[in-house]
């Protein structure tokens, strides 16, 4: 009796043994087993790819709207607009058009997007010192300080075109555009020289560090203004429009 209780003791580990083998070996089997129909293992748990669908995605996709007759993508725009004395010839006209712009331009976009303006003349007046998302009631400010720009003084566009690219470097979004609109050459203070030139150019472009486009639209005759925001917008991997 003793013998085979001695004999049945020392069996307990070898059985015990056995059994873990056998079971690891059949969950290596139904690991090895467990596909998807093309073949490839599936994933724990089936878990969904990341990034699939989500609302970030959603939420950064680009803008499409119509200014001054060319399309401008984005997800955040912010314009700087001339409104010195010229902008007042012609019986205003080049004011008048330049607000039904702004307003159709503000109206489509999204709550989604940001944006921001500023307006020049001998100064600059600036509607939001921060990007802000284009809801209905901001869209409504903007186009209240579109409505109230009047045509007076000179051409300083250097110091309105910096702050406007500063606070386009204030957004977080990808996809950014800074639009000018000018009529004159920056002359500040008159007459103008070609170092004022020089200067516009390298300020703005110094400013302009984390390289947002920068898109121009000259609404003038002036072969010097056209040149100057020609050589603007493709220091900054931007477009230039000329609206005579």
């Amino acid at each position: 009796m003793r013998t085979n209780l001695m004999r049945t003791t020392m069996l307990l580990p070898t059985t015990l043994a056995v059994t873990l083998t056998m079971l690891l070996g059949a969950a290596g089997w139904i690991l090895a087993s467990d596909t998807s129909s093309d073949g490839g293992t599936r994933r724990p748990l089936d878990l969904p790819a990341s990034g699939a669908g989500s609302n970030e995605d959603e939420e950064d996709a680009p803008e499409s709207i119509q200014f001054y007759g060319s399309e401008y993508e984005g997800d955040a725009f912010f314009w700087c607009l001339d409104k010195s004395c010229s902008m007042g010839w012609s019986g205003g006209a080049p004011m008048a058009t330049l607000k039904q712009e702004m307003t159709n331009a503000v109206n489509q976009l999204s709550a989604r997007a940001e944006f921001s303006l500023v307006a020049f003349n001998t100064s600059y007046d600036v509607w939001s010192e921060y990007p802000k998302r284009a809801t209905t009631a901001n869209k409504a400010s903007a186009v209240t300080f579109l409505q109230g720009m009047i045509p007076d003084g000179t051409t300083c566009l250097t110091t309105a075109a910096v702050k406007t690219v500063q606070i386009s470097n204030q957004s977080q979004k990808r996809r950014k555009a800074v639009i000018i609109v000018g009529d004159g050459v920056p002359e500040c203070p008159p007459p103008y020289t070609s170092a004022q030139g020089e200067a516009t150019l390298s300020n703005i472009t110094g400013a302009n560090y984390e390289g947002t486009p920068i898109h121009t639209i000259f609404i003038s005759a002036s072969d010097i203004g056209i040149s100057l925001m020609q050589s603007l917008a493709a220091m900054n991997g931007g477009t230039f429009t000329h609206v005579p």
